[in-house]
């Protein structure tokens, strides 16, 4: 189980560092761009802004979509960025980073796919889970005057990425009623 959950996931390590994991799975297992969290952290953290005010990364809870935009683009990519998406757009532009804010803790994770009515994304904290997509499209942060928004990382010069990042209706199977707690008696 603890394979699956963290296949085709770059994980976290750092408190504030989920949008760089988030990007650095939609780089690694989208693009096949081999590219570690920490490298992308520095490249986040190397803007004179955050050198002169290192604080900000703190009190913003972490980096900007427009900060992960900026980084993607300087390794050749192209940021998509898209404003008042429902969950049926976005799930047509998958993989994309959506910021959400469970328990009012701002977060990214990259929505993948849907089966029935359930969704699946990668969590940088936690790796591959599901939800409800009742529970995400409450959980997805709904900005002010751009409502839902999502991240795409795309390239023109490969038309046809490796494309790991897809729904795994293993990730979406429940156990029968019973099965746990007749698994650990």
């Amino acid at each position: 189980m603890f394979e699956m959950r963290r296949k085709n996931t770059v994980v976290q390590e750092y408190d504030l560092s989920c949008g760089a994991a988030a990007l650095a799975t939609v780089l690694r297992y989208q693009h096949g761009d081999n590219v570690s969290e920490k490298e992308l952290v520095r490249a986040l953290i190397s803007r004179d802004i955050y050198i002169e005010n290192p604080e900000l990364v703190q009190v913003r809870e972490g980096f900007s979509l427009l900060d992960l935009k900026r980084v993607a683009e300087a390794r050749g990519y192209v940021g998509i960025g898209y404003g008042n998406l429902t969950l049926e757009e976005a799930l047509t532009i998958a993989p994309v980073i959506t910021p959400i804010s469970p328990a009012d803790y701002n977060h990214f994770v990259v929505l993948i796919g849907q089966v029935g009515n359930s969704v699946q994304v990668v969590d940088p904290a936690f790796g591959n889970t599901t939800m409800s997509a009742r529970r995400f499209q409450r959980e997805w942060i709904d900005f002010p005057n751009i409502g839902h928004v999502g991240f795409v990382v795309a390239r023109s010069d490969d038309p046809d990425p490796p494309g790991d990042l897809v729904p795994d209706p293993r990730v979406f199977m429940t156990p029968p009623p019973g099965y746990i707690r007749n698994s650990l008696f």
